[in-house]
């Protein structure tokens, strides 16, 4: 009964935190962090659930969410995840992770940003550079976002993880040419790199499967490109979840997990996150989200498959959908696969 109650409480105590926050006038704190492609959702399975469940992810997708969950995963798993973002943006993902048993859980992963290629322009300085356009063509380059991480995740008890992640950041927006007050011309190479770190718990109160996790993502020193310092896009969370099913008597091996994520993001106002997540058998799942606060895409959906090759293999795929509340531009979708050693 003590158990119960102070899972209650706590589970209080975090909603009556972040709820306030949506009666109050939308104070969007935005323009005060950099590489914000850190904030897109990597891994179909939980964009599908609307981005909820740092409690439940596991293995090596959790190094995107809640590095403590990796310490879930039983021998090893490969990872793959491609995301058609907006404006024929996409962003990839590979990750690997493997369980030393008393050593614990190590990790890998590589995220990186296709832009495709763009035009570069500069300000014409002649009317004959000028032409009709008032600028010259400079020809096409591609930008770059790289992030490589490495993480860690131990379980300390069959009720407590922790996991930690440092990354390091890499971007390259090309060059432009800069002219001072005197009109001497100068070079400057866009390029900016960084660490930042990733913390975060899993907590299994005891409460039959209920789950409460926190995490700290993208922590860093400021950055600085000219005159003006930014960081990248720190975020806050505390997360719980369930299976619903497990009030009933004689359930079986399906599931219906429900999860909900508080976010507390450095450049915008609190957000919240709810999935829904039906399993049968482990073998299929079904699911849907909605995210609160957010300019656009609410509402997501996903599907999942896993199917064992052999006794010792087996593979996951999963399929995510992101609708806009705009007609302007395409619904992100999100294909991630996987390869587990059982």
């Amino acid at each position: 009964m003590m158990k119960k109650k102070y899972s209650f409480f706590i589970c209080f105590i975090i909603f009556a935190y972040f709820m306030p926050n949506y009666g109050q006038e939308n104070f969007n704190k935005v323009a005060q962090s950099g590489m914000q492609y850190l904030k897109i959702g990597v891994g179909a399975e939980t964009v599908g659930r609307g981005e909820a469940g740092i409690s439940l992810v596991k293995g090596v997708s959790a190094m995107f969410w809640n590095p403590a969950g990796l310490s879930e995963l039983d021998k090893s798993e490969f990872f793959f995840s491609h995301n058609s973002w907006i404006a024929d943006i996409s962003l990839n993902a590979i990750g690997t992770g493997i369980n030393l048993e008393n050593w614990g859980v190590f990790g890998a992963n590589v995220v990186w940003m296709d832009y495709g290629d763009l035009h570069k322009t500069s300000v014409a300085r002649t009317q004959e550079e000028s032409g009709k356009y008032g600028y010259v063509d400079e020809g096409l380059f591609s930008p770059s976002d790289i992030a490589l991480g490495l993480t860690y995740s131990k379980k300390i008890s069959t009720q407590f993880s922790f996991g930690g992640q440092i990354r390091y950041l890499y971007e390259n927006y090309g060059s432009n040419v800069t002219i001072n007050s005197s009109g001497n011309e100068s070079v400057t190479n866009n390029i900016m790199s960084a660490i930042c770190f990733d913390f975060g718990t899993l907590y299994y109160p005891g409460l039959k499967s209920l789950a409460i996790a926190m995490t700290v993502q993208n922590f860093s020193t400021d950055l600085k490109y000219e005159h003006e310092s930014f960081s990248t896009p720190l975020t806050f969370k505390i997360g719980l979840s369930m299976n619903m099913l497990d009030f009933w008597e004689n359930a079986s091996r399906s599931s219906l997990l429900f999860a909900v994520d508080a976010i507390h993001p450095r450049d915008f106002s609190e957000r919240m996150n709810l999935g829904l997540e039906y399993n049968y058998l482990g073998l299929f799942s079904i699911r849907c989200g909605y995210r609160m606060n957010y300019d656009m895409g609410n509402f997501t959906a996903g599907a999942g498959v896993r199917y064992s090759i052999s006794n010792s293999m087996g593979i996951k795929f999963d399929i995510s959908y992101i609708a806009e509340n705009t007609g302007r531009l395409t619904s992100p979708l999100q294909i991630t696969a996987s390869l587990l050693m059982l």
